[in-house]
C-alpha cells in the first residue's frame, strides 16, 4: 500500500464508497439464501460441472466506467482539479473571518476531497491490474505532485483553524450546518493542535514527503515488478496447502529465497521507513512513532500495549494448537511451510467462484436483507476483480470511492481460504457503502481500526455457520481448523507483527543500530516465543519480516488483532440477538471516535476482555477439534 496520505482516505486492505448502478435491486429471504448455500457446499458434482465452464474474465473484472471512461478523461479531470485548487487557495488568510467564510471554504474542500478520492482511486486500480505499466506509475506520480500542492493549501487553512483560541473556535463553528457536516473534521484538526508547526515548517514537511515515501515506493516496485519466483501468489498459496510436504517446502524455499537474495536492500528500506516515522514524530513533538500513528487513529497507545501483553500472556494457547498440528500431521517438527496445510482432509478442494457466492450468501444471511442486497450488487455489478493474472498485484483489498462504489481486488484460488478472503473484503465494502449512504462525506470514512472489525465479523460468521451446518465430523473438523487459522493469523500472528514493529521502532528511537542481523534475530525470537517448542526455526524463516508489506503502512497490523476480537464478539451477538445493533454500528461510519462507536455497540476495546474472550474461543475450538481427531 502506498504511504501517500491521500490513499488513507481511499484505501483499505483492507478500505472506503457510492452511486448505485443501474442493476435492479434483487434480494432473497434468509430461507432461500440458506438453502442455496447448503446446495453449493454439499453438491460436489455441481462444482465439477461449474469448473468445466469456460470463465468469462470480462465479467470477472472491475468495471471502471463508474469512475472514468478512459485515461484521457482522467487526465482532463486532473487538470480541472488543479485549477479548482485555486478556488480554495483564495480563502487563505480568510477562512476564520466569519462562519460564512468557514462554511464556504469547507464546502469547496469537501468537493475537492471527493474528487481527489476519485482520481486516486482510478489510478490505484489501474496500476494494480497493470503492475508492469510505467504509464500508470507516471499517472500516479503526476497525481502525487498535484496532491502535494493541494496539501500545502489545506495545511495553511488548517493552521488558521488551529490558531484560534478555544473560545473563538467554539463561536465560529457553532452554526448548525457546520456542526452537522464538519464537526468531526474540524475536531480532528483541533485535536492535533499541539503537533502542528508554523506554515514554513509545514511546507517543508510537505515537500520532503516525496523523499520520505521512497522506502514504501521502492518496496512495492521490488515486490510487484522485480521479485522473481516460479509461482504466482495464487499458486504459492495453493502449494503451501498441499499435503505433499516436499511441494510445500519447495514453494516456501522458492518464495523466501527471492527475498533473502535481496535481504540487505530490504533491511535498508525498512530501516528507512522507521527513520521516516521517527523524523515526523520528532518534528511534530509526539512521544514516539507509535503515539503519532495511534493518535491519528483516535486510539490510545494503551490499546496497543494491552493487546501485546494479553496475547503474550496467552501464547500457550497457540503452542497447544501447534502441538496438535504436529500430532495430526505426524511431523517430527513443525516448520513454517507446515503452518498452512489443513491438519484434516479438506471437504472441498475446488470451490468455484459461483459456488463461493452461494456460501457467502448463506454465511451472511444472519445480517439481514439490507446487507444481502448490497452483497448482490457487489457480485453482479462488477465491483470485484476476481482472478490472478500476470499483470495483477498479489493479495486482496477493498478500495472505495465516495461517488462510485467499493472495488474489491482478489486473487481467487478456488479454496475455502479464498472464500474467507472474499467474505473479509465484502465486510470492508458493505461497511463503506452503508457509511456513505447514511453519513455525509466527512463522517462517512470509517477508520481502519473499525474497518477491520467489519471484515473479520464476516469471516467469523462464515465459520460459525459452516461449523453449525456441518453434516459429519469430517466437515466439522475441517471448518474448525479454518476458524482456528483465522484467529491464529489475525490475533496471534498479527500481534507478533505488531510487537516486532514496536521493538524495532523503540530500538532506533533509543539510538540502537538496526540492520539485517538485528531484524532477522528479532523476528526469529518472536517466532519461537509465539509458536513454542514444537516449532522448528530454520534460518530462512528469519527473513519473514521482509515479506510483510504492511510494515510500510506503519502500526497497521494491530488493527487486525483488535478487529478480530471485536468481530468474534459481534458474530456471537448477531447469531444470538439478531443484526440490528451491528447494522446500526455500520451505518454510523466515522461519526464518532472508533473506540466510542464500538463501545456504544457493546464492544469495549479499551479493556482486555474482547481479546481474552477470543482466545478462550480459540481454546474451545482446539479442544473440540482434538476430540474429533482422536475418535
Amino acid at each position: 500500500m502506498s504511504n501517500k496520505i491521500y490513499y488513507k482516505a481511499i484505501m483499505i486492505l483492507s478500505i472506503s464508497v457510492f452511486c448505485i448502478g443501474a442493476m435492479p435491486e434483487i434480494s432473497y429471504g434468509n430461507d432461500f439464501l440458506h438453502n442455496k448455500s447448503i446446495i453449493a457446499i454439499d453438491n460436489q458434482e455441481e462444482t465439477k460441472q461449474e469448473n468445466k465452464k469456460p470463465i468469462d474474465y470480462n465479467k470477472m473484472c472491475w468495471n471502471l466506467q463508474a469512475l472514468y471512461k478512459n485515461d484521457a478523461e482522467w487526465e482532463k479531470d486532473l487538470k480541472k482539479f488543479t485549477k479548482d485548487i485555486k478556488e480554495l487557495k483564495n480563502y487563505t488568510g480568510k477562512i476564520t473571518k466569519s462562519k460564512t467564510h468557514l462554511d464556504f471554504a469547507l464546502e469547496i474542500k469537501e468537493r475537492l476531497d471527493i474528487k481527489l478520492n476519485k482520481l486516486g482511486g482510478y489510478v490505484k486500480l489501474k496500476k494494480d491490474i497493470s503492475k508492469n505499466s510505467y504509464k500508470y506509475l507516471a499517472m500516479d506520480e503526476k497525481l502525487d505532485n498535484v496532491y502535494r500542492d493541494y496539501r500545502m493549501v489545506c495545511s495553511g487553512l488548517e493552521l488558521e483553524v488551529l490558531k484560534l483560541s478555544d473560545k473563538e473556535f467554539k463561536e465560529i463553528s457553532s452554526s448548525k450546518k457546520i456542526k452537522s457536516k464538519y464537526n468531526r473534521y474540524l475536531s480532528s484538526i483541533r485535536s492535533s493542535k499541539d503537533y502542528y508547526l508554523d506554515q514554513t515548517s509545514e511546507n517543508i514537511l510537505a515537500d520532503v514527503s516525496k523523499i520520505t515515501s521512497l522506502p514504501g515506493y521502492i518496496y512495492e516496485l521490488f515486490r510487484n515488478m522485480d521479485k522473481k519466483t516460479n509461482l504466482n501468489p495464487s499458486e504459492y498459496s495453493q502449494a503451501l496447502e498441499s499435503f505433499d510436504r516436499n511441494e510445500r517446502k519447495s514453494a516456501y524455499q522458492n518464495e523466501f529465497v527471492s527475498y533473502n537474495d535481496n535481504i540487505n536492500t530490504l533491511a535498508g528500506l525498512l530501516v528507512g521507513q522507521v527513520n521516516k516515522n521517527i523524523f515526523y514524530s520528532t518534528q511534530r513533538g509526539y512521544e514516539s512513532s507509535l503515539d503519532m500513528y495511534l493518535k491519528s487513529d483516535g486510539v490510545n497507545t494503551k490499546v496497543y500495549d494491552r493487546l501485546i501483553e494479553t496475547v503474550s500472556d496467552n501464547t500457550s494457547s497457540l503452542h497447544k494448537y501447534i502441538s496438535l498440528r504436529k500430532k495430526a500431521l505426524n511431523l517430527d517438527k513443525v516448520y513454517y511451510y507446515d503452518m498452512f496445510v489443513p491438519i484434516v482432509d479438506s471437504v472441498d478442494n475446488s470451490i468455484g467462484y459461483e459456488k463461493a457466492q452461494g456460501i457467502i450468501y448463506s454465511a451472511l444471511a444472519p445480517l439481514g436483507k439490507e446487507y444481502s442486497d448490497i452483497v448482490y450488487k457487489a457480485f453482479n455489478e462488477r465491483w470485484i476483480d476476481v482472478y490472478s493474472k500476470d499483470e495483477k498485484v498479489s493479495g486482496a483489498y477493498c478500495l472505495s470511492v465516495y461517488d462510485a462504489h467499493p472495488y474489491i481486488l482478489l486473487n481467487y484460488g478456488s479454496n475455502l481460504s479464498s472464500v474467507s478472503t472474499l467474505a473479509h473484503e465484502l465486510g470492508h465494502g458493505v461497511y463503506s457503502y452503508m457509511s456513505a449512504k447514511n453519513q455525509n462525506y466527512y463522517n462517512s470514512n470509517p477508520s481502519i481500526f473499525t474497518h477491520e472489525v467489519a471484515s473479520t465479523t464476516n469471516e467469523a460468521l462464515l465459520y460459525e455457520v459452516l461449523i453449525k451446518n456441518a453434516t459429519n465430523d469430517k466437515e466439522k473438523a475441517y471448518y474448525i481448523t479454518q476458524y482456528l487459522d483465522l484467529i491464529k493469523d489475525t490475533v496471534f500472528i498479527q500481534t507478533m507483527y505488531a510487537e516486532f514493529e514496536k521493538i524495532i521502532h523503540e530500538m532506533m528511537e533509543n539510538g540502537e543500530v538496526v540492520n539485517t542481523l538485528v531484524l532477522d534475530d528479532t523476528w526469529g525470537k518472536l517466532l519461537q516465543k509465539y509458536y513454542g517448542k514444537d516449532y522448528e526455526l530454520d534460518q530462512l524463516a528469519k527473513v519473514g519480516w521482509s515479506r510483510i508489506p504492511h510494515f510500510y503502512n506503519s502500526f497497521y497490523v494491530y488493527k487486525y488483532a483488535t478487529g478480530c476480537s471485536a468481530g468474534v464478539a459481534f458474530a456471537q451477538d448477531i447469531l444470538k440477538n439478531g443484526s440490528d445493533n451491528y447494522i446500526s454500528f455500520l451505518k454510523k461510519g466515522s461519526s464518532d471516535s472508533p473506540t466510542n462507536l464500538l463501545k456504544k455497540a457493546g464492544v469495549d476495546l479499551t479493556s482486555t476482555q474482547p481479546i481474552e474472550n477470543t482466545i478462550n474461543k480459540f481454546d474451545e475450538l482446539v479442544k473440540e477439534l482434538e476430540t474429533i481427531i482422536v475418535k
